[in-house]
């Protein structure tokens, strides 16, 4: 029997999927020792690319196949991450920017950026560990999401900065009275120290009223390239702040409640963080 090979994914439906014809001719040459060949040599953990026509034996069977499939132990099912798509120009500004900026003192850096929270839990997929033993989790939803909020956020070398609830959708001016209440009296706290502020490039950012603002108050900016939020240190921050305000597929019923356990949270963090710093990597007291 004759099967045409295809690009085929594997994914969440994998089980459905090696049904069909094109993952049949992962079991080519089953028994000539070469089925491990094609999955070893795979172009990625999602995909297969297998470029002839092949005879497949009639008699293999779907369980045969996942089965040499889990034994090549290059297989998992994982959710697919979400990134930008870069051109070649991002790119260049990308590696640009890193390579200018290998000799910069990050302690002089003030890193920002902002970051939603929801009521029912964050964006994505939600995943725990279960023990087989007992009854399955589930994580139920409300309608219309329930609610969220936006968190700013901006933390240095020195310590944080500040941590502030800001509205879903702000304009120009709001952001630059947020910076007036939060970042210009850490500048002066600092005597500006040759300190220097760093912010994605949202419009609101980026718009003229709020770089004359900038120039204004004299606050020095960061160059920073566009879709570059791998590259920004307050998403390790956030990644933090997310597992502990999320513990448990913890739910909040009112946005004042969600609040209060963020603020609790970075309260926490900010303390145990710089308090492994003071202590040279010694034990906190949390």
């Amino acid at each position: 029997m004759l099967y045409s090979t295809t690009a085929c994914p594997i994914g969440k439906s994998l089980v459905r999927r090696v049904a069909q014809d094109e993952l049949l001719t992962v079991m080519q040459g089953i028994r000539k020792n070469t089925a491990q060949q094609y999955i070893l040599d795979g172009t990625g953990c999602y995909w297969f690319k297998l470029n002839e026509t092949s005879e497949i034996p009639e008699n293999v069977s779907k369980n045969t196949i996942l089965r040499t499939i889990h034994r090549s132990g290059r297989l998992v099912n994982t959710p697919m991450k979400a990134a930008p798509r870069l051109q070649q120009r991002h790119k260049n500004e990308r590696l640009q920017f890193a390579r200018s900026n290998m000799a910069t003192d990050w302690n002089k850096i003030i890193c920002s950026d902002e970051k939603k929270f929801n009521l029912d839990g964050p964006d994505g997929y939600a995943h725990y560990c279960r023990d087989l033993r007992k009854d399955p989790m589930y994580f139920s939803k409300r309608n219309f999401g329930g609610g969220s909020l936006m968190v700013w956020a901006a933390f240095c070398g020195n310590g944080t900065v500040a941590l502030s609830f800001i509205g879903t959708r702000t304009i120009s001016q709001d952001y630059q009275q947020l910076l007036a209440q939060h970042l210009l009296p850490y500048l002066r706290c600092r005597r500006r120290a040759n300190m220097i502020f760093q912010q994605y490039n949202a419009s609101v950012h980026a718009s003229n009223s709020t770089l004359a603002w900038f120039a204004a108050n004299n606050v020095v900016l960061l160059d920073w390239p566009a879709f570059s939020p791998d590259l920004n240190p307050v998403e390790n921050l956030w990644s933090v702040l997310v597992r502990r305000v999320y513990a448990n597929a913890k739910q909040y019923t009112t946005v004042n409640d969600l609040k209060r356990a963020i603020r609790a949270e970075w309260d926490a963090c900010r303390t145990g963080f710089f308090e492994v710093a003071q202590k040279q990597g010694g034990i906190t007291h949390y």
